[in-house]
């Protein structure tokens, strides 16, 4: 994600690649390493709900993502979702059903643009879902983030 989107004084981007790689070296294979036939979930919640569903799109190493209000509304990313294939077998997303409801221009996309990114990831046959949660970006982020790995979860016991 070598993107940037600017807020204010506040810059951020391009340095997902490295943090990938960082993850991927010092967690993943050594775990995969230790227990061969683990399973990798990985989530994250607004920023870091953009960035593991990004790390879906790069790596077969997470069998699922929960990617709850993520910044799917960061500048380039539905084109990307658009012109890559996801590589994870299960998706999660979920938004509140106020998040759209700002004067920034940028984030009222939010709504449009995840469900556009839901709509690409059917195309692709792995298990997905889109839940819309009452309330706006800062109601109940680990209440909803344990909504996402119970699902991802509940799915493995059901699926095997």
């Amino acid at each position: 994600m070598g993107g940037r989107a600017d807020f204010g004084d506040a810059a951020f981007g391009g340095n997902a690649e490295k943090l990938l790689t960082r993850i991927k070296n010092e967690v993943i294979i050594p775990l995969s390493s230790v227990s061969p036939d683990i399973k990798i979930f990985a989530g994250g919640y607004s920023l870091a709900g953009l960035f593991v569903l990004w790390g879906g799109y790069q790596t077969k190493l997470f069998e699922g993502i929960a990617a709850v209000s993520p910044s799917v509304w960061f500048p380039g990313f539905v084109d990307f979702v658009h012109n890559n294939k996801i590589l994870t077998n299960r998706v999660y997303l979920s938004l509140g059903d106020k998040e759209a409801k700002t004067r920034n221009q940028i984030l009222a996309q939010v709504a449009n643009d995840i469900y556009d990114v839901y709509r690409s990831l059917e195309d692709y046959r792995l298990s997905s879902i889109l839940v819309w949660n009452q309330g706006n970006h800062f109601k109940e982020p680990a209440l909803r983030m344990a909504k996402g790995f119970a699902w991802l979860m509940s799915y493995e016991k059901i699926h095997l």
